[in-house]
């Protein structure tokens, strides 16, 4: 493995992966020196790649069949990597055609394409496998990534029996703590059913390749569990208990004068009294109230309340506009109760981003809680805390920071919100998530906003460039970090500007780019417990600069599970690729699991890091407000307006 030094070793993890079980083959193709005109094979196109022949590497138009003045040649599986990954793809294709009626299976993907196949068919949709042809740096090993998912019939997307074939819900209807042991299972329901229909392979020189019926078993690592810093600068190991004993880390400015303003329509207004008593602690034991767990007071000095008839535009506006007046000699924080939520179908929740789009354009981060939170007694005892969370944080209070490995590090989540249309952008923007590598906040900022893809990199370059200078003297390292949806000329652009600083400057410090996906190809199970949930924290090496994490997982060496657990997240350093020694990306990696435990929307979310996960909340505020035709707003206000 790639990371040995400062790690705890842990049960080992089977990555979703069956490797090939015959080592020595060799790949055999057919090539002629590149030119302007693609040759093809019958209904082939030929594939442009890169040969050694003779010792020198040169461009080469390729096929797995004879055509036309081609020359034979036969290469050895690591004499390139991507070759030897076609050439399964199109073996495993073949098989499939061979073996399964067209109504079994389909080949998706537009690039790198994988095979589906059904395993089970419902009244709501389709239980299918997903194979694609992978090489495993870490090991070594070729082999045909594994996938288990449910396609949903259209009209049952959504419904809890789609969710239950999907494994989000236990046949009960709440959250599927056994997820991972559910989809072990489906594994071994296709391993006996259908592995050994699909293989060997054969290759197109009539070679047979065998594959193993069992996942690859790794040896992962994991990195230290996180520490929560609270008031009186006391760490804790859970956020809410450490609040609760020790206050929050920074209290709210008192001099601000802070006050919440509660709005409703007149028939919520018993709701309203509702919430605010939760608020205030005097109806669950579960939250004793702002003032004792945030030292935020709430009561009837500063707290207003005001009818909102409706929820139309102008309406939300008008009530807008007298929050503003109030705002202007003091602190307030709107909690606006609403029939509707961000979470209910497009056709019933517009009014909700019109009225976050019609306060964020004054400056004022709300809280929107929707009345059927607050009617369910049930509901609204889970929530109250999450709830008093937001607003003591919109209100500017830091409710507790993360221990960083790296100090003076300055995190820069980086997210987008394109406009596509017809598979073009038309539009591009981009914006940046700055907070401290303790999670504390500090400010979100524009990158770029454009029509022209040559001048939005240009201001993208630029404004990153600025963040840099302007941080320059409060912090020493710099680290980046970005969605998976980030593209080529955007990662490029980083690269190049971290480069640029790390050469100007003479700091000792660092510049480096992370790229998160947590909607990747990988699953991992542990080997040693019922669950087959690995512990939080656990790190696979995939090659020398991608990892595999679990934010979440099995706590503290127990293997009880208080919630269902989510898939791991691919992380992979972009810049720089190769000069990070093995406790660099340690540190880095330390830090990306610290930031999961800094997200302030409620107590125990652990996911992404706030970097990634703030970002992704952004870009979906921007696009609905885009999809509503909403004028865009200053998102560059110093409060989390987005929790």
């Amino acid at each position: 493995m790639l990371i040995t030094r400062g790690y705890r070793h842990i049960s080992k993890i089977s990555i979703n992966l069956f490797p090939l079980a015959t080592d020595q083959f060799t790949v055999t193709l057919y090539r002629l020196p590149f030119n302007n005109i693609r040759p093809k094979s019958g209904e082939v196109e030929a594939v442009m790649r890169q040969l050694n022949v003779d010792g020198e590497y040169k461009p080469y138009w390729t096929c797995f069949q004879k055509f036309s003045g081609s020359i034979e040649q036969v290469c050895q599986p690591f004499d390139n990597i991507y070759l030897t990954i076609d050439a399964l793809r199109r073996s495993l294709i073949e098989n499939c055609k061979n073996k399964f009626d067209p109504n079994q299976f389909k080949v998706v993907g537009k690039f790198q394409k994988r095979v589906e196949i059904i395993l089970k068919t419902h009244v709501e949709g389709s239980e299918v496998v997903i194979l694609e042809p992978y090489f495993f740096r870490s090991q070594g090993k070729f082999g045909f990534l594994v996938g288990i998912r449910f396609h949903p019939i259209e009209k049952y997307r959504g419904t809890r029996e789609a969710l239950q074939r999907s494994l989000s819900l236990d046949r009960t209807g709440r959250q599927n703590l056994s997820y991972y042991a559910d989809r072990y299972s489906r594994l071994a329901a296709y391993v006996a059913n259908l592995h050994k229909r699909i293989f060997p392979l054969k290759l197109p020189d009539g070679q047979m390749l065998a594959v193993n019926s069992y996942l690859v078993a790794t040896s992962p690592k994991i990195l230290d569990t996180k520490k929560y810093i609270v008031g009186d600068d006391v760490e804790s190991q859970s956020q809410f208990m450490g609040v609760k004993r020790s206050g929050p880390f920074r209290q709210v400015d008192v001099s601000q004068n802070t006050h919440l303003y509660f709005l409703f329509r007149q028939e919520d207004r018993r709701l309203s009294h509702d919430l605010f008593r939760a608020l205030r602690g005097d109806t669950f034991r579960t939250f004793s109230g702002m003032e004792e767990i945030f030292s935020l007071p709430i009561s009837k000095d500063n707290v207003k309340g005001a009818v909102i008839p409706d929820f139309s535009n102008s309406e939300i506006e008008k009530v807008r506009d007298t929050v503003a007046v109030d705002a202007t000699d003091r602190r307030v924080v709107p909690i606006v109760l609403t029939p509707f939520s961000k979470h209910d179908q497009p056709d019933k929740n517009s009014a909700y981003w019109h009225l976050k789009h019609a306060f964020l354009s004054s400056g004022l981060p709300i809280q929107v809680v929707a009345t059927k939170t607050v009617a369910d007694r049930n509901i609204l005892k889970w929530a109250t805390s999450g709830i008093g969370l937001q607003v003591f944080a919109k209100a500017g209070g830091t409710p507790w920071k993360v221990r960083p490995r790296i100090k003076r590090c300055l995190i820069i989540g980086i997210g987008q919100a394109h406009r596509q249309t017809d598979q073009n952008i038309d539009r591009y923007f981009a914006y940046s998530v700055l907070s401290d590598s303790s999670g504390e906040f500090k400010e979100v900022r524009v990158l770029g906003n454009e029509n022209d893809e040559c001048n939005y990199i240009q201001a993208f370059s630029t404004n990153l460039r600025k963040i840099l200078n302007d941080y320059s003297t409060q912090f020493s390292s710099f680290v980046v970090h970005t969605t998976f949806a980030i593209r080529r000329c955007e990662l490029d652009s980083i690269a190049e500007v971290l480069r640029e600083q790390k050469e100007q400057t003479n700091v000792r410090g660092e510049f480096v780019s992370l790229k998160f996906n947590d909607r990747n190809r990988f699953f991992g199970f542990s080997t040693q417990h019922n669950s087959r949930v690995p512990y939080e924290s656990s790190v696979v090496a995939l090659s020398h600069n991608e990892f595999l994490i679990w934010f979440e997982g099995l706590q503290g060496g127990g293997q009880t599970l208080r919630k269902m657990v989510g898939n791991p997240t691919h992380i992979k350093f972009t810049y720089p690729v190769q000069q990070l020694s093995v406790d660099q990306q340690k540190a880095y990696l330390q830090d990306a699991i610290n930031l999961s435990g800094a997200n302030w929307r409620e107590f125990n979310a652990k996911l992404l890091p706030v970097s990634i996960y703030y970002a992704q909340l952004i870009a979906k505020y921007l696009k609905e407000f885009e999809n509503h035709g909403l004028p865009a707003v200053d998102v560059n206000i110093l409060k989390p307006w987005f929790l």
